[in-house]
């Protein structure tokens, strides 16, 4: 059964496009100055959280916090296998509960696919429309708007993720004119970067993180950087690809200027159909990736999905220290499995267990809550038969 959870998972995101992945051209080093690891301990302090119901076949795909009171979770419900093509679905949470908020008005024929917010006016996300470019939307303290940008007359537009800061200023990755590229909103208007050089694809990336220094990193079919102050105007560099047979990054989080953490899985070389894949992760130091031995982590067969840091840094970087890591254990998914950061090294720890699979997509730490202080995580059940598929909130702290 659990491979054909995996695959149905596989099927259903970008992100787990793995199994098609090319190698890349620059090895990883591996050596015995890797970050140590531990094994899992018991569930500490994971609680399932009560959400409002939503059509059947539900997941929630990205999760952001901008306060211990403020909140957002956005996603898609109705999906395909129950009769529908799939609608959107936002959550928001007070402080006390979380509450769907209302989309309806959108005619958005399609799902939502990231949300960041840093301040109560400072929160966005990304949909995409099946009947033409995707959306971009804004919260205006009670509900989500669309806003106009430039390329949303062209059905080819994508956007796919975003990532806000308190100062005001948000990033979105997408593709536009047929190249990957930075759309990037200034507090005032939204203009595209350049696409990123030497790009190994024209698809889109996939994420998209602020480094408490500013620096803007892409997470898709190639690394890079975007520089807002470089040469005056802003600059791509592209970072050496961690490598590896069939290996793909899920998500980055950089907590320096020269300190990146990358998460995500490898399917190595062939093997039967429904072949799991191995975990990612790994360290860069400015120079190169350092991977973490899988037989050291808590777990090895699976997928490492979302990295977020301790929620001491700049607000909406997440950035400061390393913080949570959400993946999905293939050999036991009854509970959501994670890895956590105390200072010297990862240990693993389990989320709530509720009778249900649990996939993890998306975690976020929640600013003002200390350096081992709370987390928002967000996913869903078991992916088939696509009925049964329910989202599900966990919080840490």
């Amino acid at each position: 059964m659990r491979r054909r959870v995996f695959l149905a998972g596989a099927a259903a995101t970008g992100l787990a496009g793995l199994a098609v992945q090319p190698s890349s051209a620059v090895a990883a080093t591996a050596n015995a100055t890797s970050p140590a690891t531990t094994g899992t301990t018991a569930r500490a302090g994971w609680r399932l959280t009560p959400a409002p119901a939503a059509a059947p076949a539900s997941r929630l795909l990205s999760v952001s916090a901008a306060s211990a009171d403020l909140a957002w979770a956005v996603g898609e419900q109705g999906l395909p296998g129950q009769g529908t093509g799939g609608g959107p679905l936002a959550l928001c949470w007070d402080g006390t509960a979380w509450a769907h908020t209302e989309v309806g008005h959108l005619g958005l024929n399609g799902s939502l696919r990231a949300v960041s917010g840093a301040s109560p006016d400072a929160a966005w996300a990304v949909g995409q429309d099946r009947d033409g470019a995707d959306r971009l939307l804004r919260w205006d303290g009670s509900t989500w708007r669309q806003v106009r940008y430039p390329g949303d007359d062209d059905p080819a537009t994508v956007l796919t993720w975003v990532a806000a800061v308190g100062d005001g200023r948000a990033w979105v990755t997408g593709q536009h004119e047929g190249r990957p590229k930075l759309l990037r909103f200034d507090g005032t208007k939204w203009t595209w970067t350049p696409p990123i050089p030497g790009a190994t694809s024209p698809d889109a990336p996939w994420r998209v993180r602020v480094s408490p220094s500013g620096g803007v990193h892409t997470v898709g079919w190639d690394l890079a950087r975007w520089d807002e102050r470089a040469a005056g105007h802003g600059s791509w560099t592209v970072l050496p690809p961690l490598t590896g047979i069939r290996l793909g990054v899920n998500d980055l989080l950089p907590v320096g200027e020269d300190e990146l953490w990358a998460v995500g899985a490898a399917f190595g070389v062939g093997g039967p159909p429904g072949k799991p894949p191995s975990v990612v992760l790994a360290r860069y130091d400015g120079t190169e990736w350092t991977r973490v031995d899988g037989d050291t982590l808590p777990f090895k067969i699976g997928s490492l999905n979302a990295i977020t840091g301790n929620g001491t840094g700049t607000e909406g970087t997440g950035g400061g220290r390393p913080g949570l890591i959400g993946g999905w254990d293939f050999w036991d998914d009854s509970s959501a499995h994670y890895l956590r950061w105390d200072g010297t090294e990862w240990a693993g720890e389990r989320g709530a267990a509720d009778g249900v699979d649990a996939y993890v997509r998306d975690v976020a730490s929640i600013p003002g809550t200390g350096a081992q202080g709370a987390a928002w995580s967000v996913g869903h059940t078991r992916n088939v038969p696509a009925a049964e598929v329910r989202f599900r909130i966990e919080r840490y702290g």
